[in-house]
């Protein structure tokens, strides 16, 4: 198989991977839920960005609370991170999370709020 052949097939099964990894999420009913939920949010998909704000969230330093716990988050933007690898990390106002707590703790265990002003994170552990 030649050079243009093998990319063309490598390419194809990069589009048949995105399009099931899109099809998983559009069946998380948590997630879905979630994002009607916030109603202003972005998905971060850039590779990049991803992997810098998941480096944030892994910090040591983090502060950590509990769902129970009454938590601040001021009217900034913050990357939500959830502590399941497949799910999208999502950008929304500070605001809005507080809004719909409850939907936004529902998608996963472990939920962190990265500040994206300051760069600072917040752990909240169900």
């Amino acid at each position: 198989m030649d050079k243009e052949k093998k990319d063309k097939l490598e390419e194809l099964k990069n589009q048949a991977k995105l399009k099931k990894h899109k099809y998983e999420l559009e069946k998380n009913a948590l997630l879905q839920e979630c994002l009607v939920a916030l109603s202003f949010y972005s998905i971060i998909d850039n590779g990049d960005e991803v992997e810098r704000i998941v480096n944030l969230a892994s910090k040591k330093d983090a502060e950590v609370y509990s769902h129970n716990d009454i938590i601040s988050l001021n009217d900034e933007l913050y990357y939500i991170v959830w502590d399941e690898a497949s799910l999208p990390i999502v950008l929304s106002l500070g605001k809005r999370i507080q809004e719909c707590w409850d939907d936004v703790m529902a998608v996963a265990f472990d939920t962190y709020f990265v500040s994206k002003k300051s760069e600072n994170v917040i752990g909240v552990r169900n």
